[in-house]
């Protein structure tokens, strides 16, 4: 996946981001997915990057997160703290493409799905 970030254009970075409660970021703007080195030290790195990897898909083609369009199914367990997550750390407009993120990071096909949806919408 990291490979096809690159060839799409985005820079991944590890290093701790500048929003210093978050493992990840992304600037649309600037195209960057950054990478917290401990969240690799925790056992979430591949989870923090795949999270942040669907945001770099939302923002193509125009730089402009959308979603993806994408619902899977979720136990109901994970619903509610994907749902508690979300009321309580992100702004409304961003909820959508955040339950994406949260939904997509603990897929085991989520890496094909991301590079697939890559190849589409970032050409």
């Amino acid at each position: 996946m990291q490979e096809e970030l690159t060839r799409q254009g985005f820079a991944i970075v590890f290093m701790h981001p500048a929003n210093k409660s978050a493992y990840g970021t992304y600037d649309a703007k600037e195209k960057r997915l950054t990478i917290s080195p401990l969240a690799f030290e925790l056992g979430i790195g591949e989870q923090v990057f795949v999270h942040e990897a669907v945001h770099a898909a939302q923002s193509c083609p125009s730089g402009t997160l959308s979603p993806l369009g994408w619902s899977f199914p979720v136990p109901r367990v994970v619903q509610n703290e994907i749902s508690g997550v979300l009321y309580n750390a992100y702004r409304h407009k961003n909820k959508a493409l955040e339950r994406e993120a949260f939904m997509a990071q603990s897929r085991p096909d989520a890496v094909p799905l991301l590079i697939s949806a890559l190849r589409t919408r970032c050409r």
